[in-house]
């Protein structure tokens, strides 16, 4: 039964997840575009490129003031995504599988330097969690969709180290992996996952706004 469960979720429904991400991550940018047109109409429409480029490098480089405020999350939150596309695009299992799906196929990193980045990883997601879960004010504003979706992260993560690392039944924490990571393929441009593609787009034209008041990049 595991391996029909398997062959399915690293068949059609792999295919399913991408489009749902797919579909679904581009249907939010096109969403987005239409509101903040209407949103500007009768506005100056001149969009400042070098502002919105600078707002983005902002946050994606340690510079600005949430990350000047509140360093311990800046350092999860780059303890957290770093790790995750490294071990997401340079995994040599998930290398191997794309060159046999579609004949592509690029470096990868060492499987040592995975479970190492792994458990970084799952380390930043257990501080996001907690900081939640204790921070006053972050406490009053976190929902349950907040920490489902921690949770929804660490699962493929989890799940990875615990197949690559022969930790229980190896065909169901394989399994368990490949439907965890379709599942939160599926689930991304439906919660606060989305920012991986808003973000670029928000922050392009919150720092263009900034740059036509001249009051900084952040």
């Amino acid at each position: 039964m595991i391996h029909v469960v398997y062959n399915f979720a690293v068949g059609p429904m792999v295919w399913l997840a991408f489009t749902i991400c797919i579909t679904g991550l581009a249907y939010r940018l096109i969403r987005y575009r239409r509101k903040a047109v209407a949103a500007k109409k009768g506005l100056p429409g001149d969009f400042r490129t070098t502002w919105a480029v600078r707002s983005m490098l902002y946050y994606l480089l340690p510079l600005n003031r949430t990350a000047k405020s509140s360093p311990w999350s800046t350092v999860a939150g780059f303890a957290l995504h770093i790790p995750l596309l490294v071990v997401a695009f340079f995994l040599s299992a998930h290398v191997i599988m794309l060159e046999q799906s579609w004949g592509v196929a690029w470096p990868t990193i060492p499987d040592v330097w995975a479970d190492v980045l792994t458990i970084i990883a799952l380390a930043a997601l257990g501080f996001l969690a907690l900081k939640r879960l204790l921070h006053p004010a972050l406490r009053g504003l976190t929902e349950p969709k907040d920490l489902l979706v921690l949770l929804l992260v660490a699962l493929p993560l989890l799940t990875g180290l615990a197949a690559h690392r022969q930790w229980g039944d190896y065909p169901l924490m394989l399994t368990l992996h490949v439907l965890s990571a379709n599942i939160l393929l599926m689930l991304i441009p439906f919660t606060k996952l989305s920012h991986m593609a808003l973000f670029f787009v928000s922050r392009a034209a919150t720092g263009s706004d900034f740059g036509k008041r001249q009051v900084g990049a952040w």
